[in-house]
């Protein structure tokens, strides 16, 4: 994809991880890319497990732009990719701004795609596609949260248009498909009831004893019980589904980086480090 120059049309940037076992160490072996997106070179903080941040350099996503993010993670690999900070998509004159993601774990693989939010600007016109093919044998977590419109400076998404699709393929097999149309001043139509923040979890494979530890977490978090902020849990054919409603984005990423380590100790029988950038 050639990168576009054009104003009316925006920029075009496409990026292409694969991570492959290297010598016991996942690795990323191939990387390809065009137009402003582009990742750091991985850290290793933990046990061979590469934590690659992802850029878009611009800052910014205006009417027009498209960014698509491959990431494929081979057999046996582990790879986590998560964002220096929130992606904003800016006011459009009327044209479409376009996020496509598709992740991808192949046989006994895992892939914990952690981004940060997703800010949409009152008069965002915005369509989101997500999908994620994952073998039978492989472990995934990953999350969405959005934010519509700027409620700490009490800017609302008073106007523009939000649509998006995430799908979840196990072995092949549509297994999860959700959608979101956010009209803006149309939250409560959503099914938001007035929150300006939506967030999703996505655990596989789900178990019985894992859903009871995410489901105590939740119970007993003094977040959850001191914030205005409502979570719901499901098992959706062997997909662990944690949902949350809220005004803020940092009791979100909170709850569920707690429930992130949760799972990976679950796991792995160890408490993961925490991506350095999340620090800064």
């Amino acid at each position: 994809m050639s990168v576009l120059s054009n104003l009316n049309e925006g920029w075009a940037a496409e990026i292409h991880l694969h991570y492959q076992v290297k010598r016991g160490v996942t690795r990323l072996t191939h990387r390809q890319q065009t137009g402003p997106l582009m990742v750091q070179r991985p850290f290793y903080p933990e046990k061979g497990i590469p934590h690659t941040y992802l850029l878009h350099p611009p800052g910014g996503v205006v009417g027009g732009d498209s960014l698509d993010i491959h990431i494929n993670v081979a057999d046996s690999a582990h790879a986590l990719v998560t964002t220096p900070g929130a992606t904003k998509f800016y006011r459009s004159s009327g044209h479409l701004a376009q996020q496509r993601q598709n992740l991808e774990a192949s046989q006994g693989a895992v892939l914990e795609w952690l981004p940060l939010e997703n800010i949409f600007f009152p008069a965002a016109n915005v369509a989101l596609n997500t999908e994620i093919k994952l073998h039978s044998s492989s472990r995934f977590i990953g999350w969405e949260m959005q934010c519509f419109g700027r409620p700490m400076l009490n800017e609302l998404f008073s106007h523009g248009a939000i649509k998006g699709r995430t799908r979840i393929y196990i072995d092949g097999l549509l297994t999860l498909a959700e959608s979101m149309n956010v009209q803006g001043g149309q939250n409560q139509a959503a099914g938001m009831r007035e929150f300006p923040m939506l967030g999703s979890l996505y655990i596989y494979p789900a178990t019985d004893e894992l859903k009871s530890k995410c489901l105590e977490e939740l119970n007993i978090s003094p977040i959850v019980k001191g914030e205005d902020i409502e979570f719901g849990i499901t098992d959706v054919d062997g997909i662990l589904v944690i949902r949350a409603l809220g005004f803020q984005t940092e009791p979100i990423a909170t709850v569920f980086i707690q429930l992130w380590k949760i799972c990976r100790e679950y796991w792995f029988g160890y408490i993961p480090e925490i991506p350095r950038i999340w620090a800064t």
